[in-house]
This record gives C-alpha cells, sequence and structure tokens, in this order.
C-alpha cells in the first residue's frame, strides 16, 4: 500500500454528545488506535479493516483516520459536537490535480417578520450545476439572530492543478409553518431560492456566502444566508 496522503481527527466537544459522520475518499480509509497528530484516538472493534467510505460515531473522545488517497467528502451529522482537522501528509498532493469539494458549511438568521415562537424550521437542499444535490437532515430549528453549523458535503469534482470548474450552485430554502405552531411565517410553508456562479479550483478553500429570499404569504418576507466552503479541502 502506498503511503497515506491525509489524516483525520474527529474530536467530541462534549462529554454527553455524539455525532455520526462519513468519510468518502477516491483511496482505502484506515482507522487508528494510539496517538494520531498529537490527539488521542481508539479504533472502534468493529471498524472495517479498510475501504474508501468510513461511517463512524465520535462520542467523549475521538476518532482518528489516515487516508490513501484524496478526500471527496466528510459528513457530519452534528457539526456543533465535532472538532474536525484534516491534515496532509509528506510527500503533498497529487500534483496533477485535486479534489475540489463544495460543502454547506453554515447558515445565518438574516431578516424576519412577525410575532411567533422566534425560529424559522428550514431544510436547506443545494443543487450543483450537472453534479450532485444535497439536502440538510431533518428539520433545523435556526433561532431569531442565530447561527446553525451543517457541514452538508454536496460533492467533490477532479479539478486539474492550474485549471478551473464553473459551476451555477442552486441553494433551495423551505420554511416549515405547517404543524410547528406560531413561527415568524405564519401560514403555509414558504420557499426561496437564490443561483450563485462559483469557480472550483486547486488553491486555498474559501467561504462564499448565499443571501436567499423567504417569500410569505402573510406579508412577512424573511431572509438566511447560506454559507459554503469550497475548494480543495484537504489543505
Amino acid at each position: 500500500m502506498a503511503n497515506p496522503q491525509h489524516t483525520i481527527v474527529l474530536e467530541g466537544l462534549e462529554s454527553d454528545g455524539r455525532s455520526g459522520y462519513t468519510i468518502d475518499a477516491t483511496g482505502d480509509i484506515e482507522m487508528v488506535d494510539g496517538q494520531l497528530n498529537g490527539v488521542d484516538v481508539s479504533r472502534d472493534s468493529d471498524a472495517p479493516v479498510s475501504g474508501s467510505t468510513q461511517r463512524g460515531t465520535v462520542w467523549q473522545g475521538a476518532d482518528g483516520y489516515r487516508v490513501y488517497g484524496a478526500i471527496k467528502s466528510i459528513d457530519i451529522e452534528n457539526p456543533d459536537h465535532v472538532q474536525l482537522r484534516v491534515d496532509e501528509m509528506a510527500g503533498g498532493p497529487d500534483p496533477e490535480g485535486c479534489q475540489a469539494t463544495v460543502r454547506m458549511d453554515s447558515v445565518d438568521f438574516v431578516d424576519g417578520q412577525g410575532v411567533g415562537e422566534g425560529a424559522l424550521e428550514l431544510t436547506i437542499r443545494a443543487d450543483l450545476q450537472g453534479e450532485q444535490s444535497a439536502e440538510t437532515p431533518g428539520t433545523i430549528r435556526l433561532p431569531t439572530g442565530g447561527s446553525k453549523n451543517l457541514g452538508t458535503s454536496i460533492e467533490s469534482i477532479e479539478v486539474p492543478r492550474g485549471g478551473s470548474e464553473p459551476k451555477t450552485l442552486m441553494t433551495k430554502v423551505t420554511e416549515h409553518d405547517e404543524g410547528v405552531g406560531r413561527d415568524w411565517f405564519t401560514g403555509s410553508d414558504d420557499f426561496g431560492q437564490q443561483p450563485t456562479n462559483i469557480v472550483l479550483e486547486c488553491d486555498e478553500p474559501k467561504t462564499i456566502s448565499v443571501d436567499v429570499p423567504i417569500s410569505s404569504d402573510r406579508d412577512n418576507p424573511g431572509k438566511v444566508r447560506v454559507n459554503y466552503r469550497i475548494g480543495d479541502l484537504s489543505r
């Protein structure tokens, strides 16, 4: 087996918390038992010996992996509970190209009117032109003026070094009203969508923020901001 290209450490931040996660790579993923990048990590007894997809759950401790290949995506069920560290190992990335990733990192409350429980109940979907789509798992409760980590990867695309891949990213937001009682946007479910042109390159990752207006049948529209991290996220 070739030398690993990356290490991944997922460390639990709350003693009584937990989070599931999924790691996808172009090569094998090996779970580590002992020390990895200065962190004590433990190997689950039922973890697979190898494979390019790894699913697990991190509780109070930390899980660590060596990745033999490029990292395609890391999806974290409860990002507020996990400190994620991704490091490149000696030897560097593939000189011919990289896996440029689009990931929904967080959502911010921007504007809302009306009297209600003071929170939005949201589902967020991202469609990447010609590629995959991804939706936030379950419904997100976003308090007035608050933010919420998402950590949902949309897609990873092979991009040549020095080249670029232009794409259109469509962000779709549903604000759920039925069954949640009073809310900022009372009435039936409300919707909003916003297209954004992005360019994927093998560069330092950058944050793209998309403001999505949400329509309302009660004349009290609102707005949320969805923040994406794009680029070579293995750097």
